[in-house]
């Protein structure tokens, strides 16, 4: 029975990841990322904090950051370092958010407040700018990245210049736990699901605190959002995207929903996340007003 319940545990924590799905992005991972010599690997260091990115492109051209969310490394989104459409543009950049994969938050792979991952993606988003002469960067973020990504732009204004939140929770409202998450806090079940899930739960069991800091202030925020949610999504409420439009300028955001998709879709379709964050560029260079197929995307005159 305990060996049946953690396995439901396991299956619950990871957002039902498919099996299919996941021996796909492993199976590139291997033969295409591992020795690939377009990858490079790197550590940038603050304050005692180590974070682990790979990248590959142009350095000189504005900066495309991913963060992934719980659990999670940067394997899951190796692929779009090598996508030939956003290295046109972008310096791509996939990181292992502190605490996780190779990353090392001080001196401690323990989870670590929002306000400390703002504290080191914004430097991290400074230094880049020394070396593309100020372009542009961009935070997207996926699941639990998303709802972190906002708080860089929120504590550090300037430090990055656009978001792209994919799937995650944005409201204190909605993010209620749930059972797994109630069970995996019970004594003796971190022994069952292992040390990662185990992590990874007390990850969410932070997140409605960590939102109510959040939650006077996301009219602060004056950058270009795009905010997309499935509607099927199990694992992040779909009202999210409710609380996006009620709760973001809306000149200067898009929130689009998509109505047969989960929580996995950047996994599944990378095309459209793509062309998401080439239009979210084209939206801080002034190019288009809009990336929301509802809106009309008019070309404005660059500034």
């Amino acid at each position: 029975m305990l060996r049946l319940l953690g396995v439901l545990l396991a299956i619950s924590l990871t957002g039902c990841l498919a099996p299919k799905e996941l021996e796909e992005e492993w199976k590139f991972f291997e033969t295409v990322v591992v020795d690939n010599v377009e990858v490079s690997r790197q550590y940038f260091e603050v304050d005692g904090d180590r974070l682990f990115y790979a990248a590959a492109g142009d350095k000189t051209k504005p900066a495309l950051i991913i963060i992934h969310g719980t659990p999670g490394n940067w394997h899951q989104y190796a692929r779009y370092m090598l996508n030939k459409q956003l290295r046109e543009r972008f310096y791509v950049i996939v990181v292992d958010r502190p605490g996780w994969g190779s990353s090392v938050a001080g001196d401690t792979r323990e989870i670590i407040s929002y306000e400390r991952h703002a504290k080191i993606f914004a430097a991290f988003s400074l230094e880049l700018k020394k070396h593309n002469n100020q372009q542009p960067v961009v935070l997207l973020g996926h699941s639990l990245g998303s709802s972190i990504a906002p708080r860089v732009a929120m504590d550090y204004p300037g430090s990055v210049d656009g978001l792209l939140l994919l799937a995650g929770t944005l409201s204190p409202k909605l993010s209620g736990l749930r059972w797994y998450n109630q069970v995996a806090r019970l004594p003796g079940i971190g022994f069952i699901i292992g040390g990662k899930l185990t992590k990874s739960n007390l990850e969410i069991l932070a997140l409605r605190s960590e939102m109510k800091l959040m939650e006077s202030r996301w009219s602060t925020l004056d950058l270009p959002i795009i905010v997309v949610q499935g509607l099927k999504d199990v694992n992040v409420y779909p009202a999210n995207a409710d609380f996006a439009e009620e709760n973001l300028a809306p000149e200067s955001t898009d929130v689009i929903r998509l109505e047969k998709e989960g929580h996995l879709f950047p996994l599944t379709k990378r095309q459209e996340v793509v062309s998401w964050s080439l239009c979210l560029l084209d939206r801080i260079d002034g190019k288009v007003s809009s990336c929301h197929h509802d809106k009309p995307a008019s070309t404005v005159a660059r500034q």
